[in-house]
């Protein structure tokens, strides 16, 4: 496979009264073609940032990508892209389903107008030959009576129908990058499932490469080819997703993986959940952001930064704990198996 996407050296920050928070401080990473790349963590960490960074959706200022950051789509730098071939990359290389449909969506126009809009921005369609491609869309993206439908406003649609229309809008022009953040937000987990499974058929029919933003990582578990777990701003580990579920050494990423529900879980047994806050990103950051929520913190885990450790050519990680003088620690659970391909 060959890269379609690599960011290097992002930097995001956002001017307020307050001062300056610094949203995404560094990340690199890549996205091969038809690969689905995850990015999780908690909200406020910087996944969404770093999603419409990507097409330079942040309203600029109070957003501001700093000097030296690289997005390159097939080699061309978006971050120095002009307003025109910005305008073509949006919708036509990569689209973006955005995480409340809803507020999206237009409500003042008919599902059918919103989808017919990029047919007629991006290809150059006419009225009768969108309508016919919007109708098209619907009925790909299993909505039915789609010559119906396309005439509804989105407010006579249920929250399953309106994230299938953002995802025919999104699939107008046939992408070559998908970025879908938060997709399956506030619906119920059989609509969930059903849209995790509508975004693997579109991706296995048109080989498109998917950055799925999410905080649940059930979600991506039989989904994603790679995970990168954020945390205030900063990519902490990564790896394929067998890496991430069964051989995690990062402890954000063993808090994440114990918040799952799981099926051998005791009845009455309490559900993990991670106690104190993520650091305020207006402060510069000392040592390991994660240090003062980590059980398994060290003197030095306070003071200095760690450095990335690659364990495997897909899995890498920032921890103090990978350091050789580190004293060793278990993994508080153990996952056995691996997740069907």
């Amino acid at each position: 496979m060959s890269k379609i996407l690599e960011v290097k050296d992002l930097n995001v920050s956002f001017h307020t009264y307050a001062g300056e928070v610094k949203a995404v401080r560094g990340i690199n990473f890549d996205l091969e073609k038809g690969e689905t790349l995850a990015l999780v963590g908690e909200s406020g960490c910087g996944k969404t940032v770093t999603a419409k960074a990507i097409l330079r959706l942040l309203k600029e200022p109070p957003a501001t990508i700093k000097a030296g950051s690289e997005v390159l789509f097939e080699g061309e730098n978006v971050i120095k892209m002009n307003k025109k071939r910005l305008t073509s990359l949006r919708g036509e290389d990569v689209s973006m389903i955005f995480q409340d449909p809803m507020t999206s969506l237009n409500p003042t126009m008919t599902v059918g107008k919103q989808i017919m809009e990029a047919l007629k921005i991006h290809k150059k369609m006419g009225k009768g030959e969108a309508e016919a491609e919007a109708i098209r869309l619907l009925e790909l993206v299993n909505i039915p009576n789609a010559k119906e439908r396309v005439k509804a406003y989105p407010h006579e649609l249920s929250g399953g129908m309106r994230q299938r229309v953002m995802i025919a809008i999104a699939l107008s022009c046939n992408p070559k990058i998908l970025i879908a953040d938060e997709p399956t937000t506030a619906l119920d987990v059989t609509i969930q499932a059903q849209i995790i499974d509508l975004l693997n058929e579109l991706k296995q029919e048109f080989n498109t490469a998917i950055i799925l933003v999410t905080h649940d990582l059930g979600v991506v578990a039989n989904f994603a080819d790679r995970i990168q777990v954020m945390y205030a701003g900063s990519i902490v580990e990564t790896g394929t997703r067998n890496e991430i579920f069964y051989n995690s050494w990062h402890p954000y990423t063993w808090a994440l993986l114990n918040s799952v529900p799981r099926l051998d879980t005791k009845s009455k047994e309490e559900l993990y959940s991670l106690g104190g806050t993520p650091p305020d990103l207006i402060l510069p950051l000392q040592g390991c952001p994660f240090a003062s929520r980590c059980e398994h913190a060290m003197e030095i885990c306070l003071e200095e930064k760690p450095k990335q450790t690659q364990l495997s050519s897909t899995h890498k990680l920032s921890c103090w704990l990978q350091h050789p003088d580190a004293p060793r620690v278990e993994r508080p659970f153990l996952l056995r198996g691996e997740i069907n391909e």
